[in-house]
Formats: C-alpha cells, sequence, structure tokens
C-alpha cells in the first residue's frame, strides 16, 4: 500500500508541475499576418506594462477621425496577427486597437498567466489610447481576451461595450479543464494553483470574469458554442448566471461550432452589436 501511496503522490506532483510549467510556457506563436498585408494602414505601437514589460501593439485608424475605438484581444496561445483578419470588418466604422499579451507574439515577458496578470497589459493600452485623445472604447475578446475584457470591464469606466466569446468564467476552473483525468482533476488542480501561488505569487481564483460581472451594467455580448472543445459551455451557463441583474448582457450560444469557429451571421451579429452599443 505505501508503494502505491507514494507511487500516486509522485505522480501528482509530477504531473502538476509539468502541467503548471506547460501552462505559463505555452508555444510563443508569431503570425505573418500584418495590417498591411491586408491593405490596412496602420502605426506600430510600443506598450509599457506596470511590472515593467514589452508590449507590441499595432492601431489601425478608420478614415474618419470622429470614428470610435475598439480593442481587439486575442486568445491563448495566439497573438494579435491571429485575430485580425476576421475582424477587419470592423474598421470599417471604427479604429482598432489590437496588442500582444504578455509572453505572446512580439512582446516581452517570460511566461503567461491566462489572464491573472494581463489586465496589466489592458491598463497599458488604455494608458496610450488615452494618450491619443481616446477615453471610451469598445472591447472584443476571445477567450483568454474575453475573460480579461469582462474583468478590465469591472474595473474601467472607459469600456462602453464588450463582446466576449468563448472566455472563461473562473481561471481556478481551467486549472481542472488542464488534465481531464476523472477524479485526479482535483488533487492536481489544487497542487497546480498551489504552485502559481508559490512560484508567481499568483491567485489564480482571483481571475474570474464571474465575480466582475456583479459589477458590471454596461452592454454585453457573451459568444459560446455548446460543442466548444476546449473551455466548456458550463464556463457560458455560469456568466450567463451571473449577469441575471444585468440588463443589457446579451448570449448567443451556438450549437456545432468548435473553440474559434464563427458563422456566416458572425459579422453582422457583431457590428450591430457595436453600433448600438457603442
Amino acid at each position: 500500500m505505501k508503494v502505491i501511496f507514494f507511487t500516486l503522490v509522485l505522480f501528482l506532483l509530477i504531473t502538476s508541475l509539468w502541467g503548471f510549467y506547460m501552462s505559463i510556457r505555452p508555444p510563443k506563436i508569431i503570425s505573418t499576418v500584418t495590417p498591411k498585408e491586408l491593405g490596412l494602414d496602420y502605426e506600430e505601437v510600443a506598450l509599457k506594462t506596470a511590472d515593467g514589460l514589452a508590449l507590441s501593439g499595432w492601431f489601425i485608424p478608420n478614415k474618419s477621425t470622429d470614428a470610435k475605438t475598439i480593442v481587439l484581444l486575442h486568445g491563448y496561445p495566439a497573438d494579435k496577427g491571429d485575430i485580425l483578419p476576421a475582424l477587419v470588418f470592423l474598421n470599417e466604422k471604427y479604429n482598432l486597437f489590437l496588442f500582444d499579451f504578455r509572453h505572446f507574439g512580439q512582446s516581452g515577458g517570460s511566461y503567461s498567466t491566462a489572464g491573472a496578470k494581463e489586465s496589466a497589459d489592458f491598463a497599458s493600452a488604455m494608458e496610450y489610447l488615452k494618450s491619443r485623445g481616446i477615453n471610451e472604447v469598445g472591447v472584443w475578446g476571445f477567450s483568454m481576451g474575453g475573460a480579461v475584457g469582462l474583468m478590465a470591464a469591472s474595473q474601467r469606466p472607459e469600456i462602453k461595450a464588450v463582446v466576449s466569446e468563448a472566455s472563461y468564467a473562473r481561471l481556478d476552473l481551467m486549472a481542472r479543464e488542464l488534465y481531464r483525468l476523472s477524479l485526479l482533476d482535483y488533487p492536481l488542480a489544487w497542487l497546480t494553483e498551489l504552485w502559481t501561488k508559490l512560484f508567481l505569487g499568483i491567485d489564480i481564483s482571483k481571475a474570474s470574469p464571474v465575480e466582475a460581472a456583479k459589477n458590471i451594467q454596461i452592454p454585453i455580448l457573451i459568444i459560446h458554442s455548446k460543442n466548444d472543445e476546449m473551455i466548456p459551455f458550463k464556463h457560458a451557463l455560469l456568466l450567463q448566471d451571473a449577469f441575471k441583474n444585468n440588463p443589457r448582457a446579451n448570449f448567443w450560444f451556438q450549437e456545432n461550432l468548435s473553440h474559434g469557429q464563427f458563422d456566416d451571421a458572425y459579422q453582422k451579429k457583431i457590428m450591430e452589436f457595436f453600433l448600438n452599443n457603442l
């Protein structure tokens, strides 16, 4: 019995440490797509976070000087170039601002926190936009970016509308999704949270769009597919319940799309939401 016990403990320790390491050091993807390749005028932007990281961004102006601005937040693991082709249609009406979260794309940082520290990245983006005289924005975010957008909306009055697509509801729940080993999910997730506190000083339970929702009364559009294989649909249901007291929260749940897929109605749905709420 002792051999079995110590084997199980060793398995849990090694597996959770490996899971922790792979979570904070996912592959660094740098897309080849740039606004120039899509025929867009743009400006390269260098941001600096409060904790000293250099972030890479693009400001894509609309032809109208009166156009409002939408901040586009990529997912995990991806970068700003990954999402631009699918969202370039928004430039017909809006300025677009994109940046690479820490560790991803052309930004600095030796690790990702999947949303826990990325709010500091968003804050640096807002400071840059304010320096351009932009004090109100809409936000579109996918996956991790969707979670960051929701958490930021609870703290930043500059945000006037948010589209959050395939977001998690709580980062600590995503720790369980990392393993998917039935009953072993719980001790593995607990250990992963422990390593995050010990090595990074981060409590991932505080990265919680569900908690943020209590303080959000602006227009919100939550998009999720019931077949999402990366972030299970239960996260969308938790968010739906969290927004029950926000009469301006909208939900678009789809049946047969995987993580990151969209259908023919997508562009119209997103554009109408921002036109009506930003």
